[in-house]
């Protein structure tokens, strides 16, 4: 697949569209997330898998720390913004972290009643319950969806008095972050009656919440692209998707060369064939893993890949590989990783 972007952004588009190497290396890198974690699965970790998961889960738990604290201290880790600017303000309410996909995954470790290693110690937890605050102040309404159909999903699949009480617990500890937030910020309460309750109450519907002067702008202009014949080998760099009008007061218009739906970017970037490969890969991923963890977590993620872009530029893609190599890893009496398939 790999093989195939490369020749078609550096040679045909460069025959059809007079592309230069630069724009091609600008729309190849728009893809390195899912690229780099793909060739990832293909060589495997030649490390010790145990240090690589406690490496991401730190990682992770990090991040979500310092996005909070982003909130009361001025950190210089937003692009383009001033100092001493209101975060919550300027986002609209939403904790800004590039990690808040793997709430899926933390609602998993906390629910799912497993002895993995993967699953055991406190830095799980605790990375867990970060990751699930993390996704819930982002406000992410397809995520937030998911979460509430596989915490369904987990609360009925083998129920047994512990996992009802665990996931009693922390879905008291959901609650009282959701409601503690909505009561304490004008920003935040704002955000959540647009988003979340005035589909709840009726007030509008959910398309109109989600796509009418929201996403409409993108399915027009994909449409016209399609129509146009682009999706055939993508679109060249200098050709965008569509133009975007300013979200935050920090932004200016910006002409988007990709879109919120991971089928939409690869197929208007890169051409049918990628698309294509790429929904075969990840089949065979799903056909080579026997465990229900990966097996859920990946058809979560492409359910959400319809809406938002979690397969091809988000950090999720790599959450995606990590998982099933460390589902496939086998933990020998040597404290060495082996596996009968290499991972």
């Amino acid at each position: 697949m790999i093989i195939i972007v490369v020749f078609t952004e550096v040679v045909v588009k460069n025959l059809f569209y007079g592309q230069s190497i630069i724009e091609a290396f600008k729309t190849i890198r728009i893809g390195l997330p899912l690229f780099s974690s793909l060739i990832l699965i293909a060589q495997g970790i030649r490390a010790d898998i145990r240090i690589v998961w406690n490496t991401l889960l730190v990682a992770i738990s990090a991040s979500v720390i310092i996005s909070v604290l982003s909130l009361v201290f001025d950190l210089p880790i937003y692009y383009n913004l001033e100092s001493g600017a209101d975060i919550l303000k300027e986002r609209s309410g939403r904790l800004g972290n590039s990690n808040f996909q793997f709430g899926l995954i933390g609602m998993y470790l906390l629910i799912q009643d497993n002895n993995n290693w993967y699953s055991r110690g406190k830095l799980v937890k605790i990375t867990a319950i970060l990751s699930v605050f993390a996704l819930i102040l982002s406000f992410n309404r397809t995520l937030l969806a998911l979460l509430f159909l596989e915490t369904i999903y987990l609360l009925w699949n083998k129920i047994n008095l512990k996992k009802f009480l665990k996931i009693s617990f922390y879905g008291i500890l959901v609650l009282l972050i959701f409601f503690g937030a909505y009561f304490n910020n004008d920003t935040m309460r704002r955000q959540m009656d647009s988003r979340i309750f005035s589909v709840l109450t009726g007030e509008v519907t959910i398309a109109e919440n989600t796509i009418e002067g929201n996403r409409e702008v993108i399915y027009t202009a994909v449409q016209d692209k399609l129509a146009s014949g682009y999706y055939v080998i993508g679109l060249p760099f200098k050709i965008p998707i569509f133009t975007w009008a300013p979200r935050y007061s920090f932004e200016e218009e910006r002409d988007m060369r990709v879109t919120d739906t991971s089928v939409l970017t690869l197929l208007l970037r890169y051409g049918i064939i990628p698309l294509v490969l790429t929904m075969l890969i990840l089949r065979l991923l799903y056909s080579f893993s026997n465990d229900l963890f990966f097996k859920t977590i990946l058809i979560l993620y492409l359910i959400a890949s319809l809406n938002i872009d979690v397969i091809l530029r988000m950090n999720s893609i790599l959450f995606i590989a990590i998982i099933f190599m460390i589902t496939k890893a086998k933990i020998h009496e040597q404290n060495s990783i082996h596996s009968k398939d290499r991972y």
